[in-house]
């Protein structure tokens, strides 16, 4: 789905009419009372509040690489949004589709060892069997069956909690003193124009960081004219980082997040490309999805996450290994 502008929005009638809604789904989640489960392992969530967008993804392999670097056998977990998988799944990025997996879980194996399956319990167990370490779950601070050791809050600066509503009437996933009260640390992506950080309070800590580029990549793109292009719950945060880089777009088309792209679609936009002269870019979860006789003709970069104050971050990753 695309993120509706109401939720945007608190004096919104749609969104005020959709209140009754928003207790339902509040009511559903405290009626979810699954078997909890502890591991010997350390197991560090990294979710958001938000539905969509807030840069969950980017931040796990940030985190996973850095424990890599430092000797650290590190499995990624994930539910694999709209992936064809039931039974829990390593994946094997020369066998598996996104179809099978999820666009997600086929960037996290670049990384690390990714396991994806609807059961994040049986997902856990499998990587432990295979030699995991330490596993970071993508997603799950939602998820109470799954006792973590570390639980990281992220947030986008320029995305922030919208009008503080919870599902369908917002874009919450549940109150934002629920998500802080869980959370030992936050990350703000960005700058931070929405007050999170006032929000939060001085609760729990915070840690800034900013969208990471390679200038390899970059480089290519600078006053460049574009065509910029994606499917994720919030577009507007890729549309900046481009011009952030120095692209100059000239025309951009959001398709509703995780959005599995027709031949039709890829033909239109380069329809378009052609007519405005520019450059065809998108993400890299979105390049996933297109057709292999058209991504050549389609740009892409890779994007990492870079910390303000590393040394709050190795603390805490500290704290949850020698644990």
């Amino acid at each position: 789905m695309k993120t509706p502008k109401f939720w945007n929005n608190k004096n919104s009638i749609v969104s005020i009419l959709l209140i009754p809604l928003s207790f339902l789904w509040q009511l559903a989640s405290i009626l979810n009372t699954k078997k909890k489960h502890k591991f010997l392992i350390p197991i560090i969530k990294i979710g958001n509040v938000v539905a969509g967008g807030a840069g969950k993804t980017p931040t796990v392999i940030s985190l996973a690489q850095k424990l890599i670097n430092s000797g650290i056998k590190v499995h990624i977990i994930l539910k694999g949004y709209k992936s064809t998988a039931k039974n829990s799944i390593q994946v094997n990025t020369t066998i598996h589709t996104y179809k099978e997996v999820g666009d997600e879980a086929l960037i996290c194996a670049k990384f690390a060892p990714t396991w994806v399956g609807k059961n994040r319990a049986i997902s856990i167990k499998g990587a432990i069997d295979a030699g995991a370490e330490l596993v970071i779950l993508d997603d799950g601070l939602q998820d109470p069956s799954i006792i973590a050791n570390l639980n990281i809050l992220v947030f986008n600066g320029y995305q922030g909690i919208g009008n503080g509503r919870i599902i369908p009437s917002g874009p919450m996933r549940e109150k934002f003193s629920q998500a802080i009260s869980k959370s030992h640390l936050a990350i703000i992506i960005d700058q931070d124009i929405r007050n999170i950080r006032a929000l939060i309070d001085g609760k729990i800590p915070v840690l800034d960081a900013n969208l990471k580029i390679e200038d390899k990549y970059s480089n290519n793109f600078k006053n460049k004219k574009v065509i910029a292009f994606c499917g994720i719950g919030y577009p507007e945060k890729f549309y900046k980082t481009l011009e952030n880089i120095g692209c100059q777009i000239t025309y951009t088309k959001s398709f509703p997040d995780h959005y599995v792209y027709s031949r039709k679609d890829i033909q239109n936009l380069l329809k378009k490309s052609q007519e405005l002269n520019s450059l065809l870019i998108t993400t890299e979860k979105d390049h996933i999805k297109i057709m292999e006789d058209y991504k050549n003709r389609i740009y892409f970069f890779p994007i990492s996450i870079e910390f303000n104050d590393y040394k709050t971050l190795d603390n805490f990753l500290l704290s949850v290994i020698k644990n």
